[in-house]
């Protein structure tokens, strides 16, 4: 049986602050009641550096979650932070190259993905070609002849081991107890663009996206006044078209000057991407 979630990525914006004598997590902006997110999710605090990972063992609202353990962060103050969210084997929390900041030694940086069938095969002919779908160690340095190199290593594989062992153990290829739905590849072809706009007027965002293999997307703009914490958008008697590839700001004024719109594309299964945020300026 291969150890397999349903998605690599799990969105919920917002950022974060951790309390390591009670071990829990308060969010601010955050959803963590979303689609998906369960106690086993992996959290990882900040990006690039980061303050290391934990596991959720429990959501109490979209706002305060608890954790099992907090030995895998590393034990500076963390408030007011960003944060992903994955299914990740939880044992790679174990493992130096991978837990408590994702960084080996040296200029080695290793970072996990899941990887589906899909994407397995869309980088065959690149650096970080992977020889099985699953989830994949990928580890990024620079060689001592100056040039990036790059090592991938498949932590749990997704099934297609053959076996007879009967039908406890699915059937043969044991594809059938693997826990996951198609993990789209979603491309954003058109970012939204900013715009500026006098007061009483109306702006437009817009979107475009493709998706591999094909399935239906949807759409979610969101806003955000300081360009930290994004809000869901609804429509109202200033937004309009929220939940499509088009949104527009209507009776703008001078209130609105600064802020930052995006949308949060997904499809059938799961996947999820977000657009970049654009400005809107009310003069």
């Amino acid at each position: 049986m291969a150890l397999w979630g349903t998605a690599d990525g799990l969105y919920s914006p917002g950022t974060v602050s951790v309390n390591y004598g009670n071990k829990t997590i308060t969010g601010s902006g955050t959803s963590f009641t979303a689609a998906g997110i369960a106690a086993g999710t992996v959290i990882t605090i900040g990006a690039g550096g980061t303050f290391g990972s934990a596991v959720i063992s429990g959501i109490t609202s979209d706002t305060l979650i608890s954790i099992a353990t907090t030995q895998y962060l590393s034990g500076e103050a963390i408030s007011g932070i960003g944060y992903t969210l994955s299914q990740r084997p939880v044992y790679t929390l174990e493992d130096s190259n991978y837990g408590n900041g994702g960084a080996g030694a040296g200029s080695t940086i290793a970072s996990i993905y899941g990887v589906d069938i899909y994407e397995a095969q869309s980088n065959v002919t690149t650096q970080y070609a992977v020889t099985h779908a699953g989830w994949v160690g990928i580890k990024t340095y620079v060689g001592s002849e100056g040039t990036l190199r790059v090592k991938t290593e498949t932590l749990v594989a997704m099934s297609g081991i053959s076996t007879n062992e009967g039908p406890t153990y699915g059937a043969v290829g044991d594809a059938a107890d693997d826990t996951i739905f198609p993990d789209r590849l979603i491309t954003i072809l058109s970012q939204p663009s900013s715009a500026g706009v006098g007061t009483t007027e109306t702006a437009t965002f817009s979107v475009s996206a493709s998706v591999y293999p094909s399935a239906s997307l949807t759409y979610q703009w969101q806003f955000s006044s300081t360009g930290i914490a994004y809000t869901d958008l609804s429509d109202d008697s200033t937004y309009s078209g929220t939940a499509t590839t088009g949104l527009g700001v209507t009776n703008t004024d001078a209130s609105l000057d600064g802020y930052r719109y995006r949308v949060v594309i997904t499809a059938d299964g799961g996947a999820s991407a977000t657009s970049s945020a654009a400005t809107l300026t009310v003069s």
